[in-house]
């Protein structure tokens, strides 16, 4: 069952490492930030933080479908409102000189004297999935015999992640079922032209 503090962070249920991360593990951190500043945020950190200290600071998008004037568009947004990533091996340097910073950047995940990562599995997952923009392309999919199959795109092999479709607007909907902590849900866009 997720704490409190987890539901208070924003972040999705199960998103975030039960425990620490050992020494040394390259694992990602969230930073709280204030809505809408999230871009200009990761810059600032990517700027005034060593590389020493932080091998990546962004903010994973996906994309979007829109329907404006008759047509469809892809736009992209923030995944997680109000949140930065930032990958690191040192999160205690880390939240040390987050708090030197002269805007507000704090690390969200505390546990007693340290902070939780995202959880590794999650991790990997959007390592697998995001592209080096850090952005969950939009993929192109069918229904054959009421089973999706992903055709293009990086939810392709992703299906059993898939929990709704919205074939109007475009949009799956990911399950996560983190070791029991609930169902995570992030999402992606599909396109499903086809339904035998």
């Amino acid at each position: 069952m997720a704490t409190e503090a987890q539901q208070r962070e924003g972040l999705p249920t199960g998103f975030l490492s039960e425990g620490p991360s050992r020494d040394g593990d390259l694992r990602w951190y969230a930073i709280h930030v204030p809505e809408g500043r999230e871009d200009a945020v990761a810059g600032k950190c990517r700027q005034l933080l060593g590389s020493d200290l932080v091998e990546d600071c962004f903010v994973p998008k996906y994309e979007r479908y829109i329907k404006r004037e008759g047509a469809w568009r892809i736009v992209v947004h923030p995944m997680f409102s109000e949140y930065v990533f930032v990958s690191t091996r040192d999160v205690r340097a880390l939240a040390k000189a987050l708090g030197q910073l002269s805007f507000p950047a704090p690390l969200v995940g505390r546990r007693g004297r340290t902070y939780a990562p995202l959880s590794p599995s999650v991790q990997a997952w959007l390592e697998s999935v995001l592209d080096e923009a850090h952005v969950l392309r939009a993929s192109e999919g069918r229904i054959e015999g009421g089973v999706l199959q992903v055709e293009r795109g990086p939810l392709r092999g992703c299906e059993g992640r898939v929990r709704k479709i919205n074939r109007h607007k475009r949009m799956a909907y990911l399950r996560f079922d983190e070791g029991g902590e609930g169902d995570c849900v992030l999402q992606a866009a599909l396109n499903v032209p086809v339904k035998n």
